[in-house]
């Protein structure tokens, strides 16, 4: 008999594209929490997932140009990087808003990044998922 050794899955990267409409932000969730599963991530690293997911989107509704949001999850063993962008117009890196994302992005442990260039905002976030020795 062969024994198989279980290896969390590499999945990704996954690439979503939706109009910026916040009632989305739970589609949007509901994929990435499947996508983390499937990857054995923990139920509380999941729903870290989640608050990272519904930041990022919100963030680039609020701040976008109104065109469609760019959502890429990117998997592996031990992270899970939530990428999206969209075009805006102007953006201000001092805004309140902003300011309370980054607070909730660190509250759930993330690295994250916000950019603007070119026409284009992006904010990531990457989530590392605990090792058993934490």
């Amino acid at each position: 008999m062969t024994q198989t050794i279980s290896e969390p899955m590499h999945l990704g990267p996954v690439d979503i594209r939706l109009p910026p409409d916040p009632q989305l932000s739970r589609v949007l969730r509901l994929a990435a929490s499947g996508i983390a599963s499937l990857a054995e991530y923990t139920v509380d690293e999941i729903e870290d997932i989640k608050i990272i997911v519904s930041e990022v989107l919100i963030a680039l509704i609020e701040h976008g140009a109104g065109e469609p949001i760019h959502v890429n999850f990117g998997v592996g063993a031990s992270s899970f990087t939530v990428r999206g962008q969209t075009a805006a117009e102007t953006f201000d890196y001092t805004d309140p808003d902003l300011e309370l994302s980054r607070r909730v992005l660190e509250g759930v442990g993330a690295i994250y990044g916000i950019d603007a260039r070119d026409g284009t905002v992006a904010i990531w976030a990457v989530i590392h998922r605990a090792t058993e020795s934490d």
